[in-house]
């Protein structure tokens, strides 16, 4: 499964830097996240094969011991649901921060810009 998984993510990232995919800033706040996780920035989504993902980065408390603590940031990428329910959470890879920046980079519009003010 995991091989799969990670073999989604890379062809994920690809798509989308290759236009074939785009994502969408998600209607929905993530409801998944627990405990001290906080989101941070906006939530993405997109429909694959009649499967909609959706990708956010988060923060949560790493405890030092029992009064010290760091935020530490991760990222998140599951299946969700036409109400935006997670079904099912990607396992952590690396390459899902790569998607992510994809997606941002993609979502600010830089490249339009580049092209734009370098012309």
């Amino acid at each position: 499964m995991a091989s799969k998984a990670s073999n989604t993510i890379l062809k994920l990232n690809k798509l989308t830097k290759d236009d074939e995919i785009t994502w969408e800033t998600s209607r929905f706040d993530p409801i998944s996240l627990t405990g001290s996780e906080r989101m941070i920035g906006n939530s993405y989504t997109t429909s694959v094969n009649k499967k909609q993902l959706r990708l956010y980065k988060f923060e949560y408390r790493h405890y030092h011991d029992e009064d010290a603590y760091d935020y530490i940031p991760d990222f998140r990428l599951e299946f969700i649901d036409d109400r935006g329910k997670g079904e099912w959470i990607f396992p952590y890879e690396r390459a899902i921060s790569d998607l992510y920046d994809t997606i941002l980079y993609k979502a600010s519009g830089a490249d339009e810009f580049f092209d734009s003010f370098l012309s």
